[in-house]
């Protein structure tokens, strides 16, 4: 194999991310919001099934696009022309690259995950074993840090950074990477259940929204490096369209809070509140492969004098409102199902 290049390695990156976050989110989703498993579902085994492929999924995914991180990687460090020729270069790369380590640690903890899965009962995922699975990937989400700038960082940087990211990263695990697995109970629970869990939902979510944005915060105030630097430089334009995804991701989530749910016993509003989760879901894939794409870059406080621009200024603010439109549209006007809906004859 050979290097890539940046738009591979970003992608690799972010997908091995993403799935990190479902994964952690999944797990999340069954101790926090589903603490006696599948929730009044019509149909419990297939509630495990579906609920277990997303997890196998999310698992195989991030090791995959681990390894395939950790080899280019390898490649690019060695000039490699073929995967012999990367594989070669593994031992020297261990040696002198600490982000290395953590990556292949990583990997390791994700193959001992996806195998626990595997041996595991779709109904099994409970006592000792959850706990360490969900333990595992907690750690798994964990190591990001210091595959990134914070890991590189110094000084003041250096110790907030690590910390901040942390934050950010659990918050997005259990708000955004907990949205398949409430896609699955939208889909296979009853009523009164699905109700139940999206009230609990509701829940870790407020306090998830709120780490994100202490975590971004604290990381945006020492990467980005100023106003005129946020608008000025490609970095910092890039963390606009993040915050503005964000945002829309937000506004979506309180129309589905505070208008779709209260309604969910209506057929009509559960199936605009499958097609609002599942855009959601989308949007923040998108946020996603944007920190991916960050991660690439070097950070704009690193960055020259730069003068500040209004258009990525008013190119956020319309991406926020092309998206509030969109929430607005999802709760008030009627639409076809997203997903065919179960039949409880």
């Amino acid at each position: 194999m050979s290097p890539t290049g940046p738009a591979v390695l970003a992608l690799l990156r972010a997908g091995e991310v993403a799935a990190l976050l479902v994964l952690f989110g999944t797990f999340g989703f069954r101790a926090l919001v589903l603490p006696r498993g599948a929730p009044g579902a019509a149909d419990p085994a297939a509630f495990g099934r579906t609920l277990r492929r997303v997890e196998l999924l999310a698992a195989a995914l991030a090791l995959g696009c681990g390894a395939g991180w950790f080899l280019d990687e390898a490649a690019l460090l060695g000039g490699a022309t073929g995967l012999g020729q990367a594989v070669v270069t593994v031992p020297a790369m261990l040696v002198y690259l600490g982000f290395a380590r953590w990556l292949l640690a990583r990997l390791g903890m994700l193959a001992l995950i996806l195998a626990g899965l595997l041996v595991t009962p779709a109904r099994g995922l409970t006592g000792r074993r959850f706990a360490a699975l969900f333990t595992l990937a907690a750690a798994a989400l964990g190591v990001q840090p210091w595959l990134g700038h914070a890991g590189a960082a110094g000084g003041l940087a250096g110790a907030v950074l690590p910390g901040a990211e942390l934050v950010h990263l659990a918050g997005a695990g259990l708000w955004l990477g907990g949205l398949p697995a409430l896609l699955v109970v939208l889909r296979h629970a009853g009523d009164a259940e699905t109700a139940r869990a999206l009230r609990r939902f509701s829940v870790v979510s407020l306090v998830a929204v709120g780490a994100i944005a202490a975590g971004g915060a604290a990381q945006g105030w020492l990467l980005v490096g100023g106003a005129a630097r946020l608008s000025g430089t490609f970095y910092g334009r890039l963390v606009l369209l993040k915050t503005a995804l964000f945002a829309a991701a937000l506004a979506l989530a309180a129309v589905n809070r505070f208008v779709l749910t209260p309604r969910v016993a209506a057929a009509p509003a559960r199936r605009r509140l499958l097609r609002a989760v599942a855009i959601e879901a989308a949007l923040g894939l998108a946020i996603v492969l944007v920190a991916g794409w960050l991660a690439g870059l070097p950070p704009g406080v690193d960055q020259g004098v730069v003068a500040a621009r209004v258009w990525p200024w008013d190119l956020a603010g319309l991406i926020f409102l092309g998206f509030v439109l969109l929430a607005l549209r999802l709760a008030w006007l009627p639409g076809r199902p997203l997903l065919p809906q179960r039949s409880d004859s």
